[in-house]
C-alpha cells in the first residue's frame, strides 16, 4: 500500500514498478467518469481526438468507435506512453491512434489540428490553468470542443492524498479560466457515484464535467 505522498506522486506521473498497477487502479476508479465525459464530447465521424493524460489509453477504444475517427493521447509518463501504444496495438488501432510523450503546457501538436479534446482528472497537476488552456485553444480547430472532467474541490479535500501537491480548482474558477483562454462554456454536468477512490476507500464521489467550444 503506497503512502499518501507516494500515491499522489504516482497519480501525477506513473513511474517505476508501480506504474502499471496505478494505471489499472485509475481506470477502475474513474471508469464511469471517463464514459460520461466521452458521451458529453460526442465524437462524430472523421474527427481528430486529443486526450490529455490518457494513462495507458484504456478508454481510447471508446473514443474510436466512431467511423474514421483518429486519436492522439499526450502523457507526461514514458511508462504510460509505452503501455498506451501497446494497448492500441493489441486492439489493432495503431494505424489511427497513438500516445505521445508530452505535457499540456507545450503540446506536441500543430495548431488547429484537433476537433475534440478530452482531459479527465488532470487539472490537479497543472500549476496554473491559463497555460494549458491556451495550448488547448491553440490546437483546437475553430468550432472545436473540449471536455474537462474534474473533482469538486470540497469532495477532493476529503481524499488525504490530495494534500500532497494537488491543485484543487473551484468550478467557477475553471469556467473563468476557459473564457479567458477564448473558449465558450456550452454545457455543465455533475457526476456523482459511490465507489472506491484511488486509495482504496469507499467514498461518495462528486465530479464536474464542462464542455467548451473554441
Amino acid at each position: 500500500m503506497l503512502s499518501h505522498d507516494d500515491l499522489a506522486a504516482q497519480l501525477r506521473h506513473p513511474h517505476g514498478e508501480h506504474a502499471l498497477a496505478v494505471a489499472d487502479a485509475m481506470n477502475r476508479s474513474n471508469g464511469d467518469l471517463n464514459r460520461a465525459a466521452i458521451a458529453l464530447l460526442s465524437i462524430t465521424p472523421g474527427e481528430q481526438v486529443l486526450e490529455i493524460g490518457p494513462g495507458n489509453a484504456a478508454f481510447a477504444p471508446d473514443l474510436l468507435r466512431t467511423p474514421r475517427s483518429r486519436y492522439v493521447g499526450v502523457d507526461v509518463s514514458a511508462a504510460m506512453v509505452d503501455a498506451g501504444n501497446a494497448l492500441l496495438a493489441a486492439h489493432a488501432l495503431q494505424d489511427r491512434a497513438e500516445v505521445r510523450l508530452g505535457d499540456a503546457h507545450a503540446l506536441p501538436l500543430d495548431s488547429a489540428c484537433t476537433d475534440a479534446a478530452l482531459a479527465v482528472n488532470t487539472l490537479y497537476f497543472w500549476d496554473e490553468l491559463k497555460f494549458p488552456f491556451a495550448e488547448l485553444t491553440r490546437v483546437l480547430r475553430p468550432g472545436g470542443r473540449l471536455c474537462l472532467a474534474f473533482g469538486d474541490a470540497t469532495f477532493m479535500r476529503t481524499l488525504p492524498f490530495t494534500a500532497h501537491g494537488f491543485h484543487l480548482h473551484e468550478l467557477a474558477d475553471v469556467e473563468s479560466a476557459l473564457r479567458s483562454a477564448g473558449l465558450t462554456v456550452q454545457a455543465w454536468r455533475t457526476h456523482r457515484e459511490t465507489g472506491r477512490s484511488n486509495d482504496g476507500r469507499e467514498v461518495t464521489k462528486h465530479f464536474h464535467l464542462l464542455l467548451a467550444r473554441r
